[in-house]
């Protein structure tokens, strides 16, 4: 890695900001999460109920198709990252990418609510790992290089936040709409049926949404080809990077913790609270008070900065989840209240971690001469999904293990182990990521020194 020159250095002192980005542009890139997070979390959040209780798949069987596609996501990430960062496209090296991924996503999210009726448990488990695959490998084209993409948007600090806090907004609000519909097809008489028709008009749906940022946003051509020259370069330069390093930690912990919330709130309203009607509401708790704490969050960040609030919002998630332990049948009222706690914490993460991984790739520029958006967006990615694929292995697992009987009052050995796994998890992994993320330490300052450098490179170039 190259050390940044003592003229470099000196024509870093406080240059002025980028100017903000228009509405319409940044609500260009963030509108349509709205649809990438309703298909994604609409299967992460009901499919493994779905199927175990629809279908009448073994809940270990799904589980470990459930963590072979996210660990096929996670593996897909670098390489999608790599190639995105390496494309030299009149489109730009993001959008066409974008283009790429939307049938294949759509059309998976339409085969797996839509399974053969009289397919035999084999069959349904193979065309279940078959849909699972397709999805997570598209999932992936798509996520990484639109990530890229929102990073490029500004070079600003406190710009970012705003970008990822409109764009996370939006992503959260596609999470209520998956609770919704999770909330129509558990109610009501043929779940799988309904689930079908849901299927067909949610693939169309999210597929129109999807194809706004490849076709509305513009790419500029400074960044085309400066991604790392292999991949394996790529993962060294990632993992070179101490602020990356830190941020990796944190995300997998995070997952660790966070990865079993949605998949088990359906278990949680149905055999803890026994009020099965919560299935979709109960977490609707959480996205609502997510969305509406990320504009105060992205406030608070430019007054006491991104480190302090992201750390402390760790803390305060963690804690609200655990204390869900204590909870059982018929605490409708405290849930409630725990759910839109965890949820306002929450929305921190959602917004500042974007912001915060844009400022590391600034650091890895100074000192790489190259732009890897893409790779950082997998690197990070990779952490988060591999950690949430073994959670919910793990969950099935466990389930199974503690004598889960779908459709049926659940033993009390069932109802401990639902209640570890949604709230006691939680709380270890969320207080783990606040220790390692306390010693992240590039501030506003440090990053204003370092985009002071890549302008006078710019100039200089």
């Amino acid at each position: 890695m190259s050390v940044p020159s003592s003229a470099e250095t000196g024509r870093a002192a406080d240059r002025p900001q980028a100017s903000a980005l228009s509405r319409s542009r940044i609500l260009a890139y963030g509108v349509p999460s709205i649809g990438f997070a309703s298909g994604l979390f609409f299967l992460e959040f009901y499919f493994l109920k779905f199927a175990t209780d629809v279908l009448l798949l073994a809940p270990a069987a799904v589980g470990v198709l459930f963590a072979a596609g996210r660990i096929v996501d996670a593996i897909s990430n670098p390489v999608v990252g790599y190639l995105s960062d390496r494309t030299a496209h009149p489109l730009g090296r993001r959008r066409p990418w974008l283009l790429g991924a939307i049938l294949p996503f759509c059309g998976a999210l339409f085969m797996l609510w839509n399974p053969p009726q009289a397919m035999a448990a084999a069959g349904l488990l193979a065309w279940t790992a078959c849909g699972l695959f397709l999805f997570y490998v598209s999932h992936a084209s798509y996520e990484i290089p639109y990530l890229a993409l929102g990073m490029e948007l500004s070079p600003d600090f406190h710009e970012r936040s705003r970008i990822f806090g409109v764009q996370r907004m939006a992503f959260t609000f596609g999470m209520i709409m998956a609770f919704a519909l999770i909330q129509v097809v558990a109610t009501s008489a043929d779940p799988r049926a309904v689930a079908g028709r849901v299927g067909l008009g949610l693939a169309l749906a999210v597929a129109l949404l999807l194809l706004i940022p490849p076709l509305v946003l513009r790419e500029g051509a400074r960044s085309q080809g400066r991604g790392a020259g292999s991949p394996l370069l790529a993962v060294r330069d990632v993992l070179g990077n101490h602020h990356a390093r830190r941020l990796l930690a944190v995300w997998f912990i995070d997952g660790l913790g966070g990865g079993t919330i949605g998949v088990l709130a359906p278990y949680v309203s149905e055999y803890v609270l026994e009020r099965p009607d919560l299935t979709g509401l109960l977490p609707a708790f959480y996205v609502f008070s997510a969305i509406a704490s990320i504009p105060g969050w992205v406030w608070l960040s430019r007054r006491i900065g991104k480190r302090p609030v992201y750390l402390w919002a760790l803390v305060a998630t963690g804690t609200c989840f655990g204390a869900t332990m204590l909870l059982g049948e018929g605490d409708l009222v405290p849930i409630a209240l725990l759910m839109i706690g965890a949820g306002a914490t929450g929305g921190c993460a959602t917004a500042l971690g974007p912001s915060i991984l844009a400022d590391v790739i600034d650091h890895d520029e100074v000192e790489t001469h190259q732009r890897k958006e893409g790779a950082y967006s997998a690197a990070t990615g990779f952490a988060y999904k591999l950690a949430t694929g073994l959670v919910i292995f793990a969950a099935g697992a466990a389930l199974e293990a503690a004598g889960f009987v779908p459709n049926q009052v659940q033993a009390p050995g069932t109802v401990l182990t639902l209640k570890v796994l949604f709230g006691g998890l939680p709380l270890v992994g969320f207080l783990t990521a606040a220790w390692v993320f306390r010693r992240y330490s590039l501030d506003e300052a440090e990053h204003r020194r370092l985009r002071g450098i890549l302008e006078a490179r710019a100039g200089d170039g």
